[in-house]
């Protein structure tokens, strides 16, 4: 044992050193997998530090923004739509206003979580608010088949009242919400409907002083902002901020409501009557220039506009030509007189036809003998042949300044969409025969208003006074604001429009306006009979009456038009008599008094 112990160990030589025992080597197989779970393990890490870096940009760097982004997700802006001016008559009888409506809207996405399904909700909807089942359940999403397809909006019923929306609320159907909207509502219908005009289903106005007067009577809109809940509820501790709407300002018109009603029944029996295509009748206050009736047939409601043809919803008084036929020929008297030409017992020898010195030949609508009339004769027969032997006596250039200032062929001022201001052409344009015709009606074009304002102007005592419909505004606080005054203009003398109207005294006492008599008043007017101008020529007649009573005191000017009646043509026949009715029941409704005596006429004939 000691030997083996001290014996010597073995010295390498030099140079050479001793070999190192090997390591056993590892398996590859045991090799591979620890690589493998070292790369799991960073990419554990590595997807862990990513999660741990977007944690801190969420809460330290973007929750502002990300709590913003989802309020905003909560939010609804909802338009408070200002409450729209009323429109009312004179006496603010109510013609126009707003009223309160509700468009029930559905969310898709919550409908199915009523608790009796959607089939039910679709049930008991549907007669609530007018319409079929399946209307119902396709706008509840009934339908859909993916839930990802359900729509957010949809659109179930507008102008539901909220008496109706009130019943449907209490079936408490998820999904099934409102908004406040409103509708305009014409309570006298059809009355004053040309006038007033009417609202696009999206509230814009198309027409009449719904147009025209749209800057008082919109209002300005407001705002509310809410929080809302899952089912689209109003979040009651939620953020809320509102605008209140600024209301419109109501407009008062000048129209009378009952008289316009009146005088619109008139001229729609008579329009029906005579077969003609329409009708027109216009009162007015000479004095202050105030339309209080402006009368169409055929007429429209503004409740329900499309049930009329288009060409019947607009104003046919302001917006249709006519030629004014024989009432022109007061303009043609005044001018005259005025100019000193001759005097209302002038005396002339008038033939039925007269030939004028440059070769145009004139008649009267029926023949006869040499007449021996005055200038109120040829006015109250209506004598086209005596006028064109009067008026001959004016040169061109005057004719057309009287037809001018007494308003033919410029605007009436009302400022009506879609008005006329006629046509009348400049002197030098007249032809050989035009310069005649325009002495008793032909050649030039007027609407209603303006062959009105003629006789408005004779009965103001030669003052032309601008029409309005428009009395003022009133605002929502109750401050009523009047129009400016009208503009007025003098066009003849006191003294001439006294004598002119004194002639057409005559023409309603013994003349063609016979049937324009009422008793106790005395009334002074002028028929008309003119060929009613169309494509390509003439086609028809217009037939009118315009007239003024008490003449010695006028205090209410009616105009009656009647375009192509087929049943009787003439003014005198087919108009006379809807102005004695309206005048009639105008008078009474004013409280008009009596005339006293009768007055001296003119003689229309002498010896």
């Amino acid at each position: 044992m000691t030997d083996l112990m001290s014996r010597p160990r073995p010295v390498a030589p030099p140079g050479n050193p001793r070999p190192r025992a090997e390591a056993p080597r590892r398996p590859a197989t045991t090799r591979a997998p620890d690589r493998r779970l070292t790369a799991a393990l960073l990419a554990v890490l590595m997807v862990l530090s990513l999660f741990v870096g977007r944690l801190i940009q969420i809460q330290a760097l973007d929750a502002s923004a990300l709590a913003a982004e989802a309020l905003g997700s909560r939010l609804r802006t909802v338009t408070l739509q200002a409450p729209r001016g009323q429109i009312t008559d004179a006496n603010g009888v109510v013609l126009a206003t707003t009223v309160e409506r509700r468009t029930v809207t559905v969310d898709q996405k919550v409908v199915p979580e009523y608790r009796d399904g959607v089939q039910k909700a679709a049930e008991r909807l549907a007669p609530l608010l007018g319409k079929d089942v399946a209307e119902v359940r396709t706008a509840l999403g009934a339908d859909v088949n993916n839930p990802d397809d359900y729509r957010r909006y949809v659109t179930l019923a507008k102008n539901v009242t909220p008496q109706v929306w009130r019943e449907t609320e209490k079936l408490r159907i998820p999904g099934v919400l409102s908004e406040v909207t409103s509708e305009r509502i014409y309570p006298a219908g059809p009355v004053a409907g040309n006038l007033i005009g009417f609202m696009s289903g999206d509230d814009k106005p198309l027409a009449g002083l719904e147009m025209t007067r749209d800057d008082v009577l919109a209002g300005q809109d407001g705002m509310r902002r809410y929080e809302r809940g899952r089912q689209g509820q109003m979040i009651p501790t939620g953020e809320r901020a509102e605008v209140e709407p600024v209301p419109g300002s109501s407009v008062v018109l000048t129209i009378d409501r009952d008289l316009q009603w009146y005088a619109q029944q008139r001229i729609t029996e008579t329009v029906e009557a005579s077969g003609a295509e329409w009708g027109t009748v216009t009162v007015q206050n000479p004095e202050t220039g105030e339309i209080l009736a402006l009368a169409e047939a055929p007429s429209v409601d503004p409740n329900d506009p499309g049930a009329s043809k288009a060409e019947d919803r607009g104003s046919r008084a302001l917006s249709d030509v006519i030629e004014p036929g024989s009432t022109s020929k007061v303009i043609t008297a005044a001018a005259a007189l005025e100019e000193g030409v001759v005097e209302p017992t002038t005396q002339f020898m008038v033939p039925d036809r007269y030939t004028t010195p440059n070769g145009q030949t004139f008649r009267d609508s029926s023949p006869h003998p040499v007449r021996p009339w005055t200038f109120a004769g040829i006015l109250a027969d209506s004598s086209n042949t005596g006028t064109v032997m009067v008026g001959q006596k004016l040169s061109k250039q005057t004719r057309y300044d009287y037809l001018s200032r007494f308003g033919l062929g410029r605007p009436t001022g009302l400022g009506f969409p879609g008005e006329t201001r006629g046509i009348l052409a400049k002197p030098q344009d007249w032809d050989g025969r035009q310069q005649y015709t325009v002495l008793f009606g032909q050649g030039v074009s007027v609407n209603a208003i303006q062959s009105a304002q003629v006789f408005s102007t004779i009965a103001n005592d030669g003052v032309k006074v601008t029409p309005t419909l428009v009395k003022g505004t009133t605002a929502p606080d109750g401050t009523f604001t009047a129009e400016p005054a009208p503009g007025n203009e003098r066009v003849i003398s006191a003294e001439t429009a006294k004598q002119v109207r004194l002639m057409l005294e005559g023409a309603v006492e013994e003349g063609t306006g016979g049937n324009a008599k009422i008793p106790g008043y005395r009334v002074a007017g002028k028929t008309g009979t003119a060929q009613a101008p169309a494509k390509g020529g003439y086609r028809g007649y217009t037939g009118s009456f315009i007239g003024m009573a008490p003449a010695e005191d006028p205090k209410l000017v009616i105009s009656v038009t009647v375009q192509r009646p087929k049943n009787g043509f003439y003014g005198g026949t087919v108009a006379a008599p809807v102005f004695k009715d309206v005048m009639s029941y105008a008078l009474q409704a004013y409280k008009i008094p009596p005339s006293g005596q009768k007055a001296e006429l003119y003689p229309l004939e002498h010896k």
